[in-house]
């Protein structure tokens, strides 16, 4: 496998299933910088720096393309939040407490609050993981969470959630209010895009309660793909030996 078929992405579940909404750039250059975090590891250091030709190659786009990006991404990241609950305490906090375009060197620089630290570092349990070529060419943002949700359900091959929760989780509350726009703008075109572009094959359907719909089934499938099944095959097992270690520390 090439160098880039092998960078690794890792969340905890409860980032996974945060609500927090951001643009496709924005969302790329967290995935820019995650692929630099060593999950398992404390971050020692929480500033990063991505240059545009890093990002160009990452995610195989134009150079020129990577410049405007970056730019678009360094002047709304600081102001985007994330959103958790526990089922007792409401959070909210800040991806990033400084973020920079630095122009004569098309880079960005940016640096993660401490909030959100514990949820990119020192995961041992209780988290996703997936290669980053698995998503890099999608182009929708809800593309991308749909897919980190499907994902963390990799062992049983499906999910249900609650439709108040998916819009929540989208930080769509008041858009789409219509059960038929929100699957008309949301969740077929996220379906469509995965199924054409990512190693899933998917299918859903809404769970009604008499005549209103209150949940979402999604059944799917990790296909092989070359080195992109080999790929989700290495990064399951590192999950399963980084548990077991845990396991055998607890047990000792």
């Amino acid at each position: 496998m090439s160098e880039k078929t092998n960078i690794r992405i890792a969340k905890s579940n409860d980032l996974v299933e945060a609500a927090y909404r951001l643009t496709l750039n924005e969302q790329r250059l967290l995935l820019a910088t995650l692929a630099r975090i060593d999950s398992r590891r404390g971050m020692q250091n929480f500033k990063f720096s991505i240059t545009a030709k890093e990002f160009s190659e990452l995610f195989e786009i134009e150079l020129h393309t990577a410049y405007e990006a970056l730019k678009d991404a360094s002047k709304s990241l600081f102001e985007r939040d994330i959103r958790t609950f526990d089922g007792r305490t409401r959070k909210r906090f800040r991806w990033v407490d400084r973020v920079s375009y630095v122009d004569g060197q098309s880079r960005v620089e940016l640096c993660f609050t401490i909030h959100v630290a514990p949820y990119l570092s020192q995961l041992h349990r209780n988290f996703t993981a997936y290669g980053l070529h698995q998503v890099r060419s999608l182009k929708s943002n809800y593309s991308i969470r749909l897919f980190e949700m499907l994902i963390q359900y990799r062992s049983t091959g499906w999910m249900q959630v609650e439709v108040d929760t998916f819009r929540e989780r989208l930080m769509l509350e008041g858009t789409y209010a219509r059960f038929d726009n929100l699957k008309a703008r949301v969740i077929n075109p996220a379906v469509t895009e995965l199924q054409a572009k990512s190693n899933l094959m998917i299918q859903w359907r809404p769970i009604k309660k008499g005549r209103k719909i209150v949940s979402l089934r999604f059944d799917f499938q990790e296909q092989d793909q070359g080195d992109l099944f080999k790929d989700s095959l290495e990064i399951l097992e590192a999950v399963a030996d980084e548990e077991s270690d845990v396991q055998k520390t607890v047990g000792t």
